[in-house]
């Protein structure tokens, strides 16, 4: 059995990230099901995959420039990447892709494609190609990018991430974040990632890992549509007090996760089963609980379980 770095023997989840926090305060029963089973629809939702593709192409772009390539040879080493991440492989027995063999990503959905992945790495950068963000080089010279982290929430347990670049803006620091939507981007837009324990998590952890004052993050986001992608920034601040708050609502978050582990009850938050197009489980929760594994088997698979000390 593989051993799960971020579990007690007890089962309980001792290193925590965003996705664990948000997943059991939106519901945890939704937890329960996701972070702990690891149940996962049968057909991957298309705005994961592109998200994925999309988030990755960008990070690497920073790192390939801070490693030494011009912009133009980072451009065409993600473009490339990406290209090979968009294409279904026929694999081995071992999961390993076999070359030659598969056809182009498919998407289910009608403006998260292939071909407007690739259109909206290659826009932004050529809408920031005057970005004047600059990478913050850490004492020892090493670039601040894709920074796996984990550091103490109090003595019993950690928050981990990935931050994928922090940056100086005018006279201030920012850890720097992408996100797609498929809606008009207005300032109402980021008004959402506050509160918001990513972007909070993000800063709490930026301002210990770094040793340096973390005024909030950057937002990066891109509307998709089918004829255009359009890019807006936004800013998210967070101060002293808001991190502080953050931090105490984590550890609140964990309580309630342990008293739930204790007694081996996750309870349904029925007010979320709506939130961001419907709830993945709500057909199964929505049936007779005897009925409920049959349901997990028939229309999920079971992927390992969610494991945030799990180095990216």
């Amino acid at each position: 059995m593989t051993t799960l770095k971020s579990f007690l023997p007890s089962g309980f989840q001792f290193a925590w990230d965003a996705t664990s926090l948000t997943s059991y305060s939106t519901c945890p029963r939704y937890y329960q099901l996701n972070i702990l089973e690891g149940w996962s629809p049968n057909v991957k939702s298309p705005h994961l995959i592109f998200g994925g593709i999309y988030a990755t192409a960008l990070e690497h772009f920073f790192k390939n420039v801070a490693g030494g390539a011009t912009r133009e040879e980072a451009l065409l080493m993600v473009v490339r990447s990406a290209l090979v991440e968009s294409w279904d492989h026929e694999r081995d027995e071992e999961g390993n892709r076999i070359a030659g063999t598969g056809a182009a990503w498919e998407s289910l959905h009608n403006t998260k494609t292939r071909d407007t992945l690739i259109r909206s790495i290659v826009w932004y950068f050529c809408h920031f190609a005057k970005d004047t963000t600059e990478t913050v080089h850490l004492s020892d010279g090493t670039p601040a990018v894709e920074y796996s982290f984990s550091v103490p929430l109090n003595e019993d347990y950690v928050y981990c991430g990935h931050i994928d670049r922090l940056v100086r803006y005018g006279e201030h620091n920012y850890v720097m974040d992408q996100k797609t939507t498929g809606t008009t981007i207005t300032p109402r837009y980021f008004l959402q990632f506050s509160p918001d324990n990513q972007m909070s998590g993000y800063s709490w952890a930026g301002k210990i890992i770094f040793d340096l004052p973390i005024s909030g993050v950057i937002i990066d986001a891109a509307q998709i549509a089918v004829g255009f992608t359009k890019f807006e920034r936004g800013f998210v601040a967070r101060n002293d007090a808001l991190l502080e708050e953050w931090h105490d609502n984590a550890l609140a978050v964990i309580a309630e996760a342990k008293h739930s582990h204790e007694t081996n009850h996750y309870r349904m938050n029925q007010t979320a089963c709506g939130n961001y197009g419907g709830c993945p489980y709500r057909g199964v929760c929505s049936r007779h609980p005897k009925h409920r594994d049959s349901l997990l088997a028939a229309n999920f698979v079971q992927r390992p379980r969610w494991d945030p000390l799990e180095k990216r």
